[in-house]
């Protein structure tokens, strides 16, 4: 399995947020107010997100922007962050435009 780091830097840049507060106006809009150092405290794998609401928001925006398109990168990232995998009513919530 790959760590939450490696795959927050690949989603986020893969949903062209170049810069961390792009990615932290896009938490905003979703009601977080976090501060541009834990999003590299992510990324660099020294922490990870505190709950798993948290979690799901960020696969939220990265579905959003086309950087997490199927259930299995989905689950991956949720279960890199320690909160296991999407229950099916997690998954009903998401569209991905491709099938597993």
């Amino acid at each position: 399995m790959k760590k939450f780091g490696e795959l927050f830097k690949k989603y986020r840049l893969r949903a062209e947020f170049e810069t961390f507060p792009s990615f932290g106006e896009a938490l905003y809009e979703k009601g977080y107010h976090l501060e541009s150092s834990i999003f590299s405290r992510w990324q660099n794998g020294s922490s990870l997100p505190t709950t798993r609401n948290l979690a799901l928001t960020i696969i939220e925006i990265f579905v959003a922007k086309k950087a997490i398109t199927t259930l299995h990168q989905a689950n991956e990232f949720l279960a890199a962050a320690g909160y296991g995998y999407l229950t099916q009513g997690e998954k009903a919530t998401f569209s991905f435009p491709q099938a597993i």
